[in-house]
């Protein structure tokens, strides 16, 4: 339940290059827009895997996912270990979004982190979205202790309300483009098709009807909920997810029970199943582990789409990449006609430059992805650009080159500041995953957990800078002491690097 922070939570230089290439074509011989795309059934799962997913036996994880079947998992709080579950799965991963695959994943750069694309065939995508919703202050708690029904309602439009609308707003252009859309997550917020008048009484929290503000935005934008969609009585099937133990079956006697992990589905899509993957005999899990490793149930729902044609676009599938590795940058350049190249340039260069390296898609007029090499970039920001014809950019893709090895580093831009002063905070050479995160801390304050006295999250990037200012910090700003900022890992509280600076009258 609990995700943290917060509770929550160059000049160019043209090179001669000589690069070992190795091509990886997923690509047909026609352009998939041309055939009709054809159903497939797909098992969608979510699962907050609690910390890293090792509280209890990290293998249970996996387990878990092996015993649900599933095909494409949104995790929650995986606190830098999505890479290692994919590995142990043999899954293809996206450290952005938290999401793991037997199918590829692109990341478009135009979805900015909200979704990414699962690719189910050659040119045949859905776009997947997880979300983990701020955790505090929790709702079915406040009802609990007593708070009304417009306190809530408040409550719930001023905390999660505003972290899923984000996200809803890229649902209108890929459902018209006929992109299907599944969106998993721990929202932290029950349903309103939970907390109806019949359910009244059906747990002790669950003292009055509540129309929740989050799940009602995420149909009005088009989604069904799946599990309801199979079970629509929430009195005979409550579908609890939070919690049964910390872990099973330890747990504090006045806990709100409640269904808050959640796979929601959008466009052409039918609903064939829905079950719940938790302890061994547990009320309503159809699948279980033993030992159940989280302190969530995982939901999985089996789902019939219709895939849809994604834009174009190039994409490089992991952003942070040791000098010397090869890096793979999928493409879709449906209409090229032999006349696109992706070309690997600086990210400040111009696109009338010379590119530093290119290749044309490996299959014109569709879909696939060709493998550069690394070894002739010297440390810094680069972009993957799909050029037209004309040398005009159609699309393109931030990534970072790093020394092998390299340590991440965070630092200030001054030494000492005087009260009132924004702090600037840089930071490089980060794992750049999507809960990455600057922390100020007095100094040398070992408690990690509840003493960071403000927050950002580094927006997943490998490199950058980010403010504490009056709107960071709060409009007292930091008093006259000590203090260091801290660059801590995907949400959780492995400190990555850390820097001292002081602040006085």
């Amino acid at each position: 339940m609990k995700n943290h922070p917060g509770r929550y939570h160059r000049l160019l230089l043209i090179l001669t290059l000589t690069a070992l290439i190795l091509p990886f074509t997923v690509a047909a011989q026609q352009n998939p827009s041309s055939q009709a795309a054809q159903v497939v059934d797909l098992r969608i799962m979510t699962f907050n895997i609690w910390v890293g997913g090792a509280l209890v036996d990290f293998n249970r994880v996996v387990e878990a996912i092996e015993s649900a079947e599933a095909d494409i998992v949104g995790l929650q709080e995986p606190t830098g270990n999505t890479r290692l579950l994919a590995e142990r799965l043999g899954w293809h991963y996206s450290e952005r979004t938290h999401v793991v695959s037997r199918f590829p994943l692109i990341e478009l750069p135009d979805a900015d982190g909200a979704y990414v694309l699962a690719q189910i065939r050659p040119g045949e995508v859905v776009a997947v979205m997880n979300v983990h919703l701020p955790s505090d202050p929790y709702g079915p708690y406040a009802v609990r202790d007593g708070a009304s029904l417009e306190e809530v309602l408040e409550l719930e439009r001023t905390t999660r309300l505003p972290a899923i609308e984000p996200f809803l707003a890229h649902v209108p252009s890929l459902l018209e483009a006929g992109i299907p859309v599944l969106l998993t997550g721990d929202f932290n917020a029950p349903s309103h098709r939970d907390w109806t008048e019949a359910s009244v009484g059906q747990r002790p929290h669950l003292l009055y009807p509540v129309e929740w503000p989050v799940s009602l935005a995420v149909e009005a934008a088009g989604f069904r909920d799946t599990y309801r969609t199979i079970y629509p009585d929430p009195v005979q099937h409550p579908g609890i997810t939070w919690t049964y133990g910390y872990p099973h079956p330890r747990l504090r006697p006045d806990e709100a029970l409640d269904r808050i992990d959640l796979v929601f589905a959008a466009g052409k899509v039918d609903v064939l199943d829905s079950q719940i993957v938790g302890e061994r005999n547990g009320p309503g899990v159809n699948i279980p582990v033993d030992p159940y490793p989280s302190d969530h149930r995982g939901v999985v729902s089996t789902i019939r789409v219709t895939p849809g044609i994604p834009p174009v676009f190039v994409a490089v599938e992991h952003q942070r990449i040791e000098a010397g590795e090869p890096f793979n940058v999928r493409y879709h350049a449906p209409d090229g006609e032999g006349t696109d190249r992706i070309a690997i340039f600086p990210a400040n260069a111009s696109m009338t430059d010379t590119p530093l390296m290119w290749l044309p898609p490996y299959e014109v007029s569709f879909f696939g992805s060709v493998l550069f090499g690394s070894g002739t970039l010297t440390p810094g920001e680069y972009a993957a650009v799909l050029l037209g014809e004309d040398n005009s950019e159609r699309s393109r893709s931030v990534f970072w080159v790093v020394e092998p090895g390299a340590v991440p580093a965070v630092m200030t831009d001054r030494a000492s500041y005087r009260v009132g002063q924004p702090i600037t905070a840089s930071w490089e050479n980060a794992p750049g995953l999507r809960f990455d995160w600057l922390g100020i801390y007095a100094a040398d304050d070992p408690d990690l957990y509840n003493n960071y006295l403000a927050f950002v999250y580094t927006g997943a990037r490998v490199a950058g800078s980010m403010v504490f200012d009056a709107d960071v910090l709060g409009e007292a700003m930091l008093p006259a002491g000590d203090y260091e900022v801290r660059l801590l890992l995907d949400d959780g509280y492995i400190v990555l690097a850390s820097a001292h600076f002081t602040v006085t009258e």
